[in-house]
């Protein structure tokens, strides 16, 4: 794919980011979250500063790691079918199927309490790894489409913060997820020495922005005392989470987000023999 042709490409990406980076960070030092100006936790004032971050710098960021994805026709791909040549557009059927899939389990993991297990964090790192970013940024959309609007509406009982947090919310961590599925693709997929190195590579690169983008949404979204409060909850006070006491974003980190990358390499190997022993029998 050419990236030269149309209105975007990647120069167009970085500056966009680079510039909607540059409007968060001045909004964030305005509004000054961190002081009692902008009000109680959740309030009107915060949830346009996540918007802010949402689409200012969030969504820019995303749309940058999709486009770089989708330089690559054999990512786009069935794994195994590619040919070199063919003609490949990034929303084939199987990527409309896969974003529906992945939206599916990802609505019907959200609707139960498993005791503190993030079945959501596991189900989108494997598309990621499986599929790639463009399919897990989509079906988390899809997903949260289907738990929080047709399922159960946020906003039932009245409009809530929770209503109209929906959206940013789902765009910071969509955008997170395009730039994962990329990260495990170039470093993984496209590696040439052993698998382990290169997972690890892939994880260091990728789980730092998993949790940066979620800890910069608690001090947006709350007080100075209640994000004070929540970060020492959420990842330092061992005890404190519910899942034998270790804090949440541990867990994510060193547990969710690793057995959901290695299901969804799994997954593509299983697809990629099953490919393979075709065309051997085909072949005889």
């Amino acid at each position: 794919m050419n990236e030269k042709k149309g209105i975007y490409n990647e120069r167009t990406g970085l500056i966009l980011m680079l510039v909607g980076l540059a409007v968060f960070v001045i909004a964030f030092i305005v509004m000054n979250p961190l002081g009692a100006g902008m009000g109680v936790s959740e309030s009107p004032q915060r949830i346009l500063l996540l918007y802010i971050f949402a689409f200012a710098f969030c969504l820019p960021w995303g749309a940058y790691w999709m486009y770089k994805f989708a330089q690559r026709p054999d990512w786009l791909t069935m794994p195994g079918r590619f040919i070199k040549g063919m003609k490949v557009v990034i929303f084939s059927p199987y990527a409309l199927v896969a974003i529906g899939i992945v939206g599916a389990l990802f609505a019907a993991a959200g609707l139960g309490d498993l005791g503190g297990i993030d079945l959501q964090a596991m189900i989108i790192a494997a598309s990621a790894s499986l599929f790639g970013g463009i399919v897990s940024f989509f079906g988390l959309f899809v997903g949260q489409i289907i738990a929080r609007v047709l399922l159960n509406p946020v906003w039932v009982g009245g409009v809530s913060a929770g209503a109209l947090s929906l959206l940013p919310y789902t765009l910071i961590d969509a955008s997170i997820w395009a730039y994962f599925g990329y990260i495990y693709f170039r470093f993984v997929h496209d590696r040439k020495g052993n698998f382990w190195p290169a997972f690890l590579l892939a994880w260091v690169l990728g789980e730092p922005v998993h949790q940066v983008w979620w800890f910069m949404t608690y001090w947006i979204m709350k007080t100075r005392e209640d994000a004070i409060l929540a970060v020492a909850n959420d990842w330092v006070v061992l005890g404190a989470g519910t899942f034998f006491g270790i804090p949440y974003w541990w867990l994510s980190g060193l547990l969710f987000v690793p057995v959901g990358l290695l299901a969804g390499e799994a997954a593509r190997r299983a697809f990629v023999s099953g490919r393979q022993e075709t065309k051997a029998a085909s072949a005889d």
